[in-house]
């Protein structure tokens, strides 16, 4: 453990990385309390409405905590050795002879990759802290250390980046905790007609901490649907939440938002895979390896052609890769002749 703060008040980092996980845990168990306890065995009487409250409830219990657990200790993968960068160019690059000399050097550390992004100004993406060429859509993560693929976020509710290999599992169990919140605030409703019928000026000050429960539950509920409504957009757009708040630049194409967008069919079958039996399940089904994605190529030419009536100039991007490819004797076909 590594400890953070200065002084005496010093806090292992596990502690404080683990503490959404602890209050999600802690949630759990109140909810299971009073679900369970409170309604099911104090206030119910039938015991068919009993068996099936309980059964659904489990099911879903299961569910969130499978896909929970999943996303938790699913790791990122570790990126091979093939998208390192050699030291003697690692030293051509820490001595910083400008965009040019970056720009040859990584061209030729990547010749051999399937990159399609770049930076603003034109260059293959890399890590300066890896010293790795980044695969499409990677991002270097500080808390874990390492670049990602397809990296969305770190996220402090898993404990854990969400990425390629466990996007999948977080959308999975915000749908899943979303239902489990809403099934949850469904049978408080119920609890409420037992009480009083619904008839609210009939509850007591000892209903008060009934009330205080329905509120939590409502907070929990907002919060889950928000999360997931925004995950479930950027899945449909075929976006990161790190694509949605800074723009994606190709090498063939400039800046686009939309360049991974295959629409939004296709995006979810990237997304949940091929075998529709396996989609409400935290099992790994999404297609591809993770380094290299299929590209929106129309809507890569609409951008270009659009930025061409504009203004007719290439753009920086053209400019540094052209130059990069005469210089290392690259031919590449012009963009409308793919």
């Amino acid at each position: 453990m590594c400890p953070i703060g200065e002084g005496h008040r010093r806090v292992p980092c596990c502690a404080v990385r683990w503490l959404p996980a602890l209050i999600i845990l802690g949630f759990l168990v109140w909810s299971y309390h009073v679900f369970v306890y409170q309604i099911c065995i104090k206030k119910v009487s039938d015991y068919l409405t009993i068996g099936l409250l309980l059964f659904f409830y489990h099911l879903l219990l299961f569910m969130f905590l499978w896909t929970w657990f999943r996303c938790i200790f699913v790791a990122p993968v570790r990126i091979p050795d093939q998208w390192k960068i050699s030291p003697e160019d690692v030293d051509k690059l820490k001595r910083n002879d400008g965009i040019e000399g970056a720009s040859r050097v990584l061209n030729y550390a990547a010749r051999n990759l399937p990159i399609a992004t770049c930076t603003i100004d034109g260059l293959v993406r890399y890590c300066k802290t890896c010293w790795i060429i980044k695969p499409d859509r990677a991002h270097h993560c500080r808390t874990c250390h390492m670049c990602v693929l397809k990296m969305d976020h770190h996220c402090p509710w898993i404990v854990n980046c969400v990425h390629f290999h466990n996007f999948k599992y977080f959308i999975l169990f915000l749908f899943y905790a979303e239902v489990y919140c809403f099934y949850l605030f469904c049978v408080m409703v119920y609890d409420l007609y037992l009480i009083c019928g619904f008839e609210v000026t009939a509850l007591k000050n000892q209903h008060s901490w009934n009330i205080l429960q329905y509120l939590v539950c409502i907070l929990f509920n907002i919060f889950t649907v928000i999360m997931y409504t925004v995950s479930l957009l950027n899945v449909s757009r075929n976006r990161t939440t790190m694509e949605s708040a800074y723009a994606t630049y190709f090498l063939l194409g400039g800046k686009n938002n939309n360049g991974f967008n295959l629409g939004y069919f296709v995006n979810f079958r990237d997304l949940y895979g091929d075998k529709w039996y396996l989609w409400p399940f935290p099992i790994f089904s999404s297609r591809g390896d993770g380094f290299s994605f299929p590209l929106a190529h129309d809507r890569l030419k609409e951008v270009r052609t659009g930025n061409q009536k504009k203004d007719n100039q290439p753009t920086r991007t053209q400019m540094y890769k052209e130059n990069m490819n005469r210089i290392l004797g690259i031919h590449q076909p012009p963009f409308n002749e793919e």
